[in-house]
């Protein structure tokens, strides 16, 4: 059976410019939407920034013109706190190519949102959606009990439902028990979630949408380091800058702002305030913008990386990329760059600073791409032939080829063991 209906819904703000998850999840809608697929989304104002941020304000930044309304609420949802029927206010866009639907919530943080009375005016709006759209396959992530219960309204209406598995967040099955689908990014998170669940999943990449993340005009020269934070290996960072001061202040590092600041720099254990080689760029909605500039991408994560989505996006503009053997990294950068073992004493709640000695090989190849254009040439070629593995064309089939088959046996969750 044909495919043609796919909503996206989960409490996870859907157009989080700060989440790889949200981006990913952003691009791959606009896939189905350009591969015949008619995509919806229903989410809400829960980002991943650590300070409270409107969601109007990541609107406006988008430049994507929106509607606000008022949503009347059937009573499906759930009991409100006063036991009375509302309405609730929501953000209508199309965004290339999909209807997007955003509840805002009182706060955008996750570890205070959504509320029971959002929750239940969530879940009203979904019954709403399926009502109306009708959707073969819902697809969604997150481990909120707003999720759980998504997830089973979604099944009683005969709704396939497949989970992203975006990271390593997940610890028990109950969650799952309605699930039909299970997708991850790579083999090795694959092989995580089949000893831990006793499930299998569907490996399926995320795809690299060109138009968005390959940058024209490149005019490359800074080392970069995206979303400066304990888990992105911010020490690791910290002493490779204070060295390339040292030795090689020629050498400019491009820190971007992500879900955290630089400000957090201020904080190690490390003077970094005479650094003449740093430099910062806000966080941006448009990747495109420090890609342009950059030379090489630094990515010594201390966390298990289920994907690393920055690695696979420089690889796809040439740019190579040295990064950590930590979770799926080494599988993602490939032949398209570096891999270097960081000591496991190294995590990211020990906020030490590594040594001088144990960051050489990272300054080794950054100083021979500086310094050997012949070698650098060859690494970007090298970087760009890797990425084709998350070839836009391949990946949609790859969806479409798993959604039908799921649709075709509702209910049988096909990736359970026998």
């Amino acid at each position: 059976m044909d495919v043609t209906r796919v909503l996206f819904a989960s409490c996870h703000g859907y157009i989080d410019p700060s989440s790889g998850a949200a981006v990913s999840t952003r691009e791959l809608m606009e896939l189905f939407a350009s591969h015949g697929i008619d995509a919806r989304v229903l989410s809400t104002g829960v980002l991943d920034y650590t300070r409270e941020t409107p969601l109007k304000e990541v609107l406006d930044r988008l430049n994507a013109p929106y509607r606000i309304a008022r949503a009347a609420l059937s009573g499906t949802g759930g009991p409100m706190r006063d036991g009375t029927l509302r309405d609730v206010e929501v953000y209508d866009l199309l965004l290339n190519g999909v209807r997007v639907t955003l509840m805002p919530t009182a706060s955008s943080r996750s570890v205070k949102a959504p509320s029971t009375v959002e929750t239940a005016s969530f879940l009203d709006l979904a019954e709403q959606v399926f009502d109306r759209f009708q959707p073969q396959v819902l697809m969604t992530y997150g481990g909120q009990p707003l999720v759980h219960e998504l997830i089973r309204r979604a099944r009683r209406r005969g709704i396939a439902v497949v989970f992203h598995l975006r990271n390593f967040q997940y610890t028990g099955r109950s969650l799952f028990e309605e699930v039909d689908g299970l997708v991850v990014t790579t083999e090795y998170t694959r092989r995580h979630y089949a000893a831990l669940l006793g499930r299998d999943c569907k490996v399926i990449p995320n795809p690299l949408r060109p138009d968005r993340v390959v940058a024209d005009d490149p005019q490359p020269r800074y080392l970069t380091f995206v979303n400066p934070s304990p888990n992105k290996g911010m020490t690791i960072v910290a002493r490779i800058a204070v060295e390339l001061d040292r030795r090689r202040p020629d050498i400019p590092l491009l820190i971007v702002e992500g879900r955290t600041t630089v400000d957090g720099l201020r904080l190690l254990d490390l003077d970094m305030s005479r650094l003449r080689n740093l430099h910062r760029m806000a966080n941006t909605p448009d990747p495109r913008d420090f890609y342009r500039v950059t030379r090489a991408v630094l990515m010594p994560s201390l966390w298990r990386e289920s994907f690393g989505r920055v690695a696979a996006e420089a690889l796809a503009n040439g740019i190579p990329v040295l990064g950590s053997d930590r979770g799926a990294l080494p599988e993602t950068i490939g032949t398209g760059g570096f891999v270097l073992s960081i000591p496991d004493q190294y995590t990211p709640a020990c906020g030490e600073i590594p040594t001088a000695e144990e960051v050489e090989p990272w300054i080794t190849i950054i100083e021979r791409l500086w310094d050997d254009p012949e070698w650098e040439a060859a690494q970007r070629s090298r970087a760009l032939l890797a990425s084709r593995r998350w070839n836009e064309s391949d990946v949609a089939d790859a969806y479409k080829t798993y959604f039908e088959s799921l649709v075709a046996s509702p209910g049988s969750s096909q990736d359970r063991p026998d």
